[in-house]
């Protein structure tokens, strides 16, 4: 990944769990998993050429049967002019396509709901020091 160009991704999953008894670490591990299999299955290909790095997430249970996921993505953007709106429609989409495809499903008993909270370039020194 040539870190000039990272964008780090900032997401909220709104998932009604497809089995809401798992603790906060099996249910990301989880989410984790279904993460690398839709990227190896190259989903999210629009959004990224390159490798996406799937970062911190985090779980909570803000209402009754949904669990909210805060999952941080680092990507090279494949367009990166496009405006945050274009970028959560793009996000949107992507997420659609790995769920019509049965992505995710392991997780949630239906569709989930994504919201990107924050797009943002991330400087060289701290992608490196990330990654070391």
């Amino acid at each position: 990944m040539d870190h000039d160009d990272i964008t780090r991704y900032t997401l909220e999953l709104d998932i009604c769990e497809r089995e809401g008894t798992l603790g906060n670490r099996r249910a990301i591990d989880l989410l984790r998993s279904e993460f690398a299999l839709a990227l190896n299955a190259s989903y999210f290909i629009a959004l990224s050429g390159d490798d996406i790095d799937v970062g911190a997430v985090s779980r909570s249970i803000p209402q009754a049967g949904v669990a909210r996921y805060v999952v941080v993505l680092e990507l090279v953007e494949r367009v990166p002019a496009m405006t945050d709106e274009q970028a959560d429609e793009l996000l949107r989409r992507e997420f659609q396509r790995a769920l019509n495809a049965s992505y995710f499903l392991r997780v949630c008993r239906e569709d989930l709901d994504v919201r990107l909270v924050a797009r943002e370039r991330v400087s060289t020194q701290a992608a490196e020091l990330r990654a070391a």
